[in-house]
This record gives C-alpha cells, structure tokens and sequence, in this order.
C-alpha cells in the first residue's frame, strides 16, 4: 500500500483535442499565424492493438525549420497545457515557438486525450516510453505533413520528464531535452496532499461515462490549485478552467513513477542514459520539490547539486528557476519568462 501512496508523488495534471486531419489555424488577435494539423501516429506496445497518439503538428509561417519540439505533457494534463485555449498570447507556449521559428509537435500521450485509451493495465511507462519513441521516428523520417526534421527535442512537463528519462534509457534518437517541473525528489507532504486528492476517474463528474476502467485516475475537484498552483501568481480563472480540462493518469504509470523520484540510487536511474544537452526549469514555488516542510530550497544550486549526478557528464546539465512559480509554469504569470528560458537556451544550442 505505501508503494501506491507514494506513487501519487509523480505528477498529476488536463484534457481532449480535436481528432482528424488537415486542421488549419489562422492567426487571431496578436497571436502568430498558425499552421497546425491534427496528426494520428500508429503506434504498437503491448496490450494496446490498433493503437495511436494523437498531437498537432504546427509550423510556423516565417519559416521552414529543420528542428520540431515534441511537447510531452504531464499527468493528468493534455496537449493543451502546452497550448492553453484561453489568453493563448499569455500562455500559450507553442504561439511562443512559433514565434521563434520553430516547429512543435504536441501530443495528448496514449491513453490521455484523443489518443487511444486501452485498458490502464497497458498504460506502463515502457509502454507510453515506446509510444513517444514511435513519434519521434515519425517526425524525423516524415511521415507527418511529408516532410522530415533534422532533429527532434523533447520539451516535457512533469511526467512528460519522466517519460523522457525512460525513452531515453532505451533509444538514443533526441538531440536535446527541456525538461521542466520534476526532479528525482518529491516532498513526503506532497504525496500526502495527492494522495488524498486523487481518485478513478469514473467516479469524476467529468468522466462518470467515459467508460473507462478504475485503473484510470483523476485528482478530486477543488484540488489542483492547492496541488499545481502558487496561488499568489496564478489567476483564479485559469485555476477553474485546468479543472475543467483535466485529464487522466494510469494507475501503472504512477506506481512504475514513484520508483523514479525520492532520490533513488543515481547510478539506478534511466536518466543517466541522457547523453546530449539537457535544461532543467523548475518553479521557485513547485510544491512537489521545493520549500517547507520537507523539501528544498529550490535556487539554481541547490537544484543542480542535487540532480546533476542523475545525468550523464555529456548532458552538460544546466538548472533555470522560474521566480514566484509553482508546478505548472506554463500556467502562472510568469510563463512567459519560462517560456523565454526555454527558447533562448534552445536559440543558443542549434
């Protein structure tokens, strides 16, 4: 039973896309032209026959870039949490891409979103590692919108993070990863609090006839902002509309998760496999990791002393902290000071 408690220590976090292909975006208001296609990319693990991911490829207009970001979610989020619908020119990150002239893929990982939602019991990290693998091939031998990219980085949030750590262990196929809002300890307190506010997703109003079996998770209404949020610098607002969006977690994920995180023995960790650039960016106030009463103080040190022997020599690790932040950087006010963190380091590495 402690094992699953601690489980909950990953990450929780929001919700669906529009399934099809050939969608087109235009501009509107002050946010960049986009040029976004619904793509499903066939993938095959274990236990999940037939199955697919489902993202949105967008392209910017100003240029045709070699390089795509594949944009990982968290737990219990989507795709949106990179693409947030509401005052997208504030939070959204691939209007921030493109602007920059890059290409981003952002996928709802399997079982999450439009993608397929086999029963959890196939929802292990290998599974959904290896899924994310067969995504990568897809964008680098171009068989989405026809045409290839040169190389692929992993932007990942939370469990999106450690996805990239366990897809690395077993391929070597990304060129850089940005990984935000994880690190290899979780704050004892934290798992409590997400213990208690983490429940089937069926007995959710939102997905009490979804069909889906107990194996699939969602956090209690009225929790996410206490979970997620530093309540000083996020908007009430954006709080109610995560809730509205949130999405699911497999019990197995959580369980394989929580032997990732609370400082395991270094040389043990998937992570030590990453062998090209890597960022991390977390915020001041992530209440999984940083502050009282169980965890650290979350400055550039303090994170990079800690995580560093998690990563190979090669991975040159490099630690942004995010001020006045909690968990979910892309959704405070300052996420357009993460935002810039990630693209300038990005703009400085190809």
């Amino acid at each position: 039973m402690r094992g699953i408690l601690r489980s909950v220590a990953v990450t929780l976090a929001a919700t669906a896309i529009v399934a099809g292909s050939g969608a087109t975006a235009p501009a509107s208001g002050s946010r960049p032209t986009r040029y976004c296609t619904v793509f499903r990319v066939p993938v095959t693990v274990p236990g999940a026959s037939g199955a697919s991911v489902s993202g949105w490829l967008c392209l910017p207009s100003t240029s045709t870039p070699k390089i795509v970001q594949l944009l990982v979610h968290g737990g219990t989020y989507n795709r949106f949490y990179w693409d947030w619908p509401d005052q997208p020119e504030k939070y959204s990150y691939v209007d921030r891409a493109l602007r920059a002239g890059h290409a981003t893929f952002a996928v709802d990982r399997l079982g999450v979103g439009q993608s397929t939602r086999p029963h959890s019991d196939a929802l292990t990290m290998s599974a959904g590692a290896e899924a994310l693998h067969q995504v990568v091939t897809a964008l680098r031998e171009g068989r989405l919108a026809g045409r290839g990219f040169d190389r692929v980085v992993w932007v990942g949030h939370s469990y999106g993070t450690m996805f990239a750590w366990v897809e690395a262990a077993t391929h070597s196929d990304v060129d850089a990863f940005v990984l935000t809002g994880q690190t290899h300890f979780t704050k004892e307190s934290w798992i409590k609090d997400a213990t208690a506010s983490t429940y089937p997703a069926v007995q959710d109003p939102k997905f009490a006839n979804s069909g889906l079996d107990f194996g699939y998770l969602t956090t209690v209404p009225g929790s996410r902002g206490r979970l997620f949020y530093h309540a000083p610098n996020a908007d009430p607002a954006v709080i109610a509309r995560d809730e509205q969006l949130k999405d699911t977690l497999a019990l197995p994920e959580l369980v394989e998760g929580s032997q990732l995180v609370n400082l395991p023995p270094p040389d043990t960790a998937p992570s030590r496999a990453i062998r090209v650039p890597t960022l991390l960016v977390l915020g001041e106030h992530d209440n999984l990791t940083c502050g009282p009463p169980d965890g650290i103080a979350c400055t550039e040190s303090n994170v990079l002393s800690q995580e560093n022997p998690y990563y190979a020599p090669e991975a040159r690790l490099q630690v942004r902290i995010v001020p006045a932040t909690g968990h979910d950087l892309q959704l405070h006010h300052s996420a357009a000071a993460s935002n810039a963190l990630i693209l300038d380091w990005l703009g400085g590495l190809f």
